[in-house]
Order: C-alpha cells, then sequence, then structure tokens
C-alpha cells in the first residue's frame, strides 16, 4: 500500500516545466505533495525488505537459484535506487544548511531521479520477471503468477520510459509493481493455509 500511495501522490505532482525559470515556483507551488511523497517512499522501502525475504527466502533449502537472484537484485540495485530518488527529491524540498538551490542544481537533481527511476524499472522488470518463473511450479497458482509476471514485466519496460509517455499510463504501469507483490502474497498465502 505504501508504494500504491508514493506512487499516486507523485501522479498528483504535474511534470515540472521545460522552462528552467519556472522551476523554484513548481517546487514552491508543490512542496507540500513532494515532501509527502519523500516521507512515504522512505517507509515503503523499508516495508519492502521483509517482503523480499518472503519472496526468496535463502535459508531455505529448496530455494530457487532464480528466484534468490531476483531478491538479490531487489536488495542490492533496488532498495539503494529507491533510497537514492528519496535523497534527490527530498534536497528538493527540505533546506540543507543554508546552501542555495540555483536552477542548474534542480535540473541535475531533477535528470538524477528520472534516470534512477528509468534503472528501477528496468530492475524491477527483470526481477519480476525471474520470480515469476521460479514460481510457476512452486505454487498452485504457479502459471497465474507466471502469467501476471509477465504483464508485470512489460508494464515496468514501460514505466521505464516515464518521458515517452503519459502520466496516466505512467501511473498505471508503475502500480503494476505493488499490485503484482500484493497477488503474489495472497498467493502464497492462500496456498501456506490451504497446506494447513
Amino acid at each position: 500500500m505504501l508504494f500504491f500511495s508514493y506512487y499516486l501522490t507523485m501522479y498528483l505532482v504535474p511534470p515540472p516545466p521545460n522552462e528552467t525559470n519556472l522551476l523554484q515556483k513548481w517546487i514552491l507551488d508543490w512542496k507540500l505533495y513532494l515532501q509527502i511523497a519523500d516521507e512515504i517512499l522512505i517507509f515503503a522501502v523499508l516495508a519492502l525488505i521483509p517482503s523480499i525475504y518472503q519472496l526468496a527466502n535463502p535459508w531455505r533449502k529448496e530455494e530457487s537459484t532464480t528466484a534468490l537472484f531476483a531478491s538479490g537484485l531487489v536488495f542490492f540495485l533496488v532498495v539503494p535506487m529507491f533510497v537514492l530518488v528519496d535523497l534527490l527529491i527530498g534536497r528538493l524540498v527540505y533546506p540543507v544548511n543554508s546552501y542555495p538551490l540555483s536552477e542548474d542544481t534542480i535540473v541535475f537533481l531533477l535528470s538524477m531521479q528520472v534516470g534512477t527511476m528509468h534503472m528501477i524499472s528496468l530492475v524491477l522488470a527483470l526481477a519480476i520477471l525471474l520470480y515469476s518463473i521460479s514460481y510457476r511450479n512452486k505454487n498452485k497458482n504457479g502459471s497465474l503468477i507466471l502469467v501476471f509476471g509477465v504483464l508485470t514485466f512489460g508494464f515496468q519496460m514501460i514505466a521505464s520510459y516515464s518521458w515517452l509517455i503519459s502520466p496516466e499510463v505512467l501511473l498505471f504501469c508503475q502500480l503494476s509493481f505493488p499490485i503484482w507483490i500484493l497477488f503474489v502474497g495472497i498467493s502464497f498465502v492462500k496456498v501456506d493455509s490451504i497446506n494447513l
């Protein structure tokens, strides 16, 4: 739910203007939304860590190497990149000592944010695909997880090119990630309760 809230809050913030002289005003106009998104994101990332452990437990003897590799991608690449995005947004909206936030700095921070989100979507796409492949024989709903995983892989690939698509399409594609996590979690809970 936290990633869902983060993506929705960021959707409410219009894209930054192309004119650099309007960037300061854009930050001031949307500062509250950016601050809310910034705070939500750090808690979403912290909540993602135990989810990774549930998706592929390295202490389980029968755990698939594909799922473990996917967890490594998420833990060692996606999590740090989300933390970087959080820091970049935070620098836009929170003062750091009395350092000025020039137009060039804002352009750099926004460029870094877009580039990092591009990488997050690409790595997430691969990790989701690998998880879904590893679950196809592990779970009663494995075929359904695989189909949904392939769709989510496609949506994440589209989301990685945020500058080419509309904000509505971007939101739809980004939301595929938290929906996929929820779907997989529910699938495993149902299987575990049946096995009890």
